[in-house]
């Protein structure tokens, strides 16, 4: 598996954490030269913040 693809596959369990929380399921990383830069899911809805966007 690529790193690009270890990277998604990481968004991916970040999005599927959203989905458990009731949100809609999106996760983002940042990544740069192979280095986690940040990381999020959508919460918006149990935050109560329409900001609280994965991105």
């Amino acid at each position: 598996m690529s790193n690009d693809e270890q990277w998604m596959a990481h968004a991916l369990s970040l999005a599927k954490q959203a989905e458990l929380q009731g949100e809609v399921p999106v996760g983002a990383v940042i990544v740069r030269d192979n280095i986690l830069l940040g990381e999020g899911w959508n919460q918006p809805i149990v935050s109560h913040d329409p900001t609280a966007h994965a991105e």
